[in-house]
């Protein structure tokens, strides 16, 4: 699978470019919503913690926004690849009956367009950490590294959603409801050091608290990604588990495509 997607990377990029530019071609702002809708969805929920509920500055004086952007729009990153690779399959049905077309590459379309919207996110998270005052540093760089980890993990899930989607249409609403769920539960907005040891424990199985912790080191608390040598090799162990499963049904799928669509 990696092989195909490296192989067919410039026809990848090229489709992962004219899936951003398309995306929101038929609306007056065109594709200023690809922006506009996380942003301002982190806001309201900033306004309700930080207004509503009086949320205080954190431990060090970490101002709440700053401390809660970072792990928001890593989340946002895997939740709109995830949501749209489910249905990947579906929306380039045109590219499935095509003749010598490598299917494989079609839900990584979707992570690679999110992935190069998320670039302009990374740049606003860096201008509201200038804003207070806080300077870029060296830990900035890690966000390479976790932005490619939320890809992995993005990919391999994408690749079991879209494979069984085109035969089932109750899978991309059992996905929404577990993204939906799994906003709450991800320590996103408020934080896991508040919890006992045990229930602390429980958080960090879910993979994704990895990424969305990743994010905070780079941006607020400035630790090296190799700090979590357990973490890290709980997640990639769970990616790459993912990554066997979703390419094993893939492949198995990918013969019916045409028939189903």
């Amino acid at each position: 699978m990696l092989k195909i997607c490296f192989k067919e990377r410039k026809l990848l990029f090229e489709l992962a470019k004219n899936d951003v530019k398309s995306r929101f071609s038929s609306s007056v702002l065109g594709a200023a919503w690809t922006v506009m809708q996380p942003l301002i969805n982190m806001l309201v929920i900033w306004l309700v913690f930080q207004a509503g509920f009086k949320s205080s500055n954190l431990e060090g004086d970490i101002p709440f926004i700053v401390w809660y952007m970072p792990a928001f729009l890593s989340w946002n990153l895997f939740s709109e690849s995830v949501s749209q690779a489910t249905n990947s399959i579906q929306e380039y049905s045109y590219l499935v009956k095509k003749v010598n077309f490598s299917v494989e590459i079609i839900p990584a379309i979707k992570i690679v367009s999110n992935t190069l919207i998320h670039l302009f996110f990374i740049a606003f998270i860096i201008f509201v950490n200038l804003c207070y005052g806080r300077l870029p540093n060296l830990y900035y760089l890690q966000v390479i590294y976790y932005a490619v980890c939320c890809m992995a993990i993005s990919l391999a899930i994408g690749l079991l959603t879209s494979a069984v989607t085109p035969f089932t249409s109750d899978v991309a609403n059992i996905v929404s409801i577990i993204i939906q769920t799994g906003f709450w539960v991800t320590p996103i907005f408020w934080d896991p050091s508040q919890l006992t040891k045990g229930a602390q424990m429980l958080i960090r199985l879910n993979p994704i608290y990895y990424i969305c912790n990743g994010y905070r080191d780079c941006f607020v608390y400035q630790i090296p990604f190799y700090a979590h040598r357990v973490n890290t090799l709980y997640f990639w162990g769970i990616t790459i588990v993912l990554w066997l499963i979703g390419s094993r049904t893939f492949n198995k799928a990918k013969q019916h495509f045409d028939d189903v669509l």
